[in-house]
């Protein structure tokens, strides 16, 4: 009687540990997406500039005291570019845009020291242009773009 007793109640339990074990629920990761950084050494030729993406770096430490940008991130996208001829060429941050990785394009985020200048003949300049993206994502692409130039390239970033 005793062996039957001992083996009812550990059934007992044992049913009792794999009915708690079922029921918890399976953590969920959220897998956070990496910025990765453009190719090294890889310039481009657009309309007698030569242009090369340097880098990409969250940048959001450097928002101006009291600017908030809620769910978004501050990236800073560093470029070297070169005035190929002996003509003046104007160039601003406003002519490049970032491609993130849910598809959608993002303007450039205005900040007092972005890119924004002229370029004197075979003369080359260190600049940048910042972009606020949703915190979840990356850029994958930065877009050139001057219509009155009719100069247009995309760099991809290296995954």
């Amino acid at each position: 009687m005793k062996k039957i007793i001992l083996l009812i109640s550990s059934l007992f339990v044992v049913s009792v540990l794999v009915s708690c074990q079922q029921n918890e629920e399976p953590k969920q990761t959220t897998a956070k997406q990496m910025q990765h950084d453009f190719p090294k050494d890889e310039a481009a030729i657009v309309t007698s500039l030569k242009i090369e993406m340097v880098s990409i770096k969250d940048a959001s430490k450097s928002l101006p005291k009291g600017e908030n940008l809620k769910e978004k991130k501050l990236m800073k996208v560093k470029m070297k570019i070169g005035n190929m001829t002996e003509y003046n060429i104007p160039m601003a941050a406003s002519f490049f845009k970032a491609l993130d990785s849910n598809g959608k394009y993002q303007l450039n985020y205005p900040m007092v020291d972005e890119l924004g200048e002229t370029i004197s003949g075979d003369k080359v300049i260190h600049g940048a242009v910042y972009f606020a993206i949703p915190k979840d994502r990356v850029i994958e692409k930065i877009v050139y773009e001057d219509p009155k130039r009719d100069a247009f390239y995309e760099w991809a970033v290296e995954k």
